[in-house]
């Protein structure tokens, strides 16, 4: 079936003829395999005429392993597209801040051990592809994974479920960008695991090495830590802030346009010295201690009791006295402050903000409110449901943390 590519869906597929189709681009005549009909999902089989919107994808693995969807589309089309679903979703923003770098942009990946001591990205149907080399990260990520793969031939290591001895399921990789350290954690099924065999294949590229175990069913590239040489934990600096980061823990993934984005959070609150900021969905503390500073007092509400312990942590590392953080739900500790803050600044996951905390947000009624979003769709909905508190939208700042993928990060400021 021959059709035309005439606009993108919310996952950056190609849309003609209410198909949806992965790697196609607007401007684009394709030919499909229709793969599922009730979904209307098209498989690219031909490029029959390609779009002026397109370039030649850097990666040999295109297409194939499913990290980077826009990969073949200029980059200035991508900025397009994105600032585009802002404005129609808001009617106006400013325009979109491109990411810093278009490659190797990643401080963290997570690569999935495969058959034949293979090792790399699961595609759309859940096969791993054998990666060569990654544009997401770095050159000595690449250098990591080649080394691994040389690894587990050597030991016959296999894959989890490949046969009966088989225990590897993940290599997480993380590295700092503005502090030169890095870190690789193996995630094994169950069995043991000769660590320090491996750290002497490995400690010329990492500083830190760690086993861990995930014996459940699913497929998740975290698990309990078992045994760690050198560091058990990434350094990272955004602005002047240090920040310390067990292996584990979340932390904002292109550390490059994480400085803009916390510059435009700091534009937007625009502090004098005298204000108390409360943070809701806070985790490490990221925002927080960036602003702390420029604030009387801020305090952070996180959910995950690790997270609170590391923005603590970090609090400690970088002398900041007036942050602390918080561990509950958002919805049940807004009520312990009495609604005496200024500021609010909520950093929700992409599902966004819970009814009760915006019922909340509104009764508190603070001067302004600095919604941070990756989901600029949810993000929208919650905003509708803050308006009627007596709040306008007096800034929108769309950001590209995610080069050549459809994701958005948005940051909205609401004024009363």
């Amino acid at each position: 079936m021959k059709i035309e590519i005439t606009s993108l869906d919310e996952k950056g597929r190609g849309l003609g003829e209410g198909y949806a189709v992965p790697y196609a681009y607007p401007g684009d005549v394709v030919e499909i395999e229709i793969v599922n009909h009730k979904k209307k999902l098209g498989k690219l089989l031909k490029l029959s005429s390609p779009s002026a919107k397109r370039q030649t994808p850097a990666c040999k693995h295109f297409g194939v392993c499913g990290g980077c969807l826009w990969q073949g589309l200029k980059y200035e089309e991508q900025l397009k597209f994105k600032e585009g679903v802002v404005k129609k979703l808001f009617g106006d923003s400013s325009p979109i801040l491109p990411s810093p770098h278009e490659y190797f942009y990643r401080n963290r990946m997570d690569f999935a051990f495969g058959p034949d001591f293979t090792l790399g990205l699961k595609n759309q149907w859940d096969r791993i592809i054998d990666v060569e080399k990654c544009w997401l990260m770095s050159e000595g990520s690449n250098k990591i994974v080649h080394r691994l793969k040389y690894f587990t031939q050597w030991k016959k290591l296999r894959k989890f479920k490949e046969a009966k001895d088989g225990i590897l399921r993940h290599a997480v990789i993380r590295e700092g960008k503005f502090i030169n350290n890095n870190l690789v954690n193996i995630l094994t099924a169950k069995g043991e695991f000769n660590l320090e065999e491996l750290w002497e294949k490995l400690s010329d590229l990492a500083r830190g090495l760690l086993w861990s175990i995930n014996p459940s069913p699913a497929d998740r590239s975290v698990g309990d830590i078992q045994k760690f040489i050198g560091q058990d934990y990434l350094e990272e600096k955004l602005g002047n802030i240090r920040f310390r980061i067990p292996a584990q823990s979340f932390f904002q993934t292109n550390s490059y346009q994480a400085v803009n984005l916390l510059e435009t959070i700091k534009k937007f609150a625009d502090l004098s010295g005298s204000e108390k900021v409360l943070e809701l969905y806070s985790g490490v503390g990221t925002i927080g201690l960036y602003l702390a500073h420029q604030a009387e007092e801020i305090i952070g509400v996180e959910e995950n009791e690790e997270a609170v312990k590391d923005a603590e942590n970090n609090a400690m590392l970088n002398e900041i006295t007036n942050y602390s953080a918080l561990a509950g739900r958002a919805e049940d500790m807004l009520e312990e402050f009495g609604y005496s803050f200024d500021i609010a600044i909520v950093d929700p996951p992409r599902p966004g903000i819970h009814k009760k905390v915006i019922a909340k947000l509104g009764e508190a009624r603070p001067d302004r409110i600095i919604y941070v979003s990756c989901n600029p769709h949810s993000q929208k909905q919650d905003i509708d449901k803050l308006l009627p508190f007596g709040y306008k939208i007096t800034a929108i700042q769309p950001l590209d943390l995610f080069p050549h993928t459809p994701h958005i990060e948005n940051v909205i400021l609401l004024n009363k």
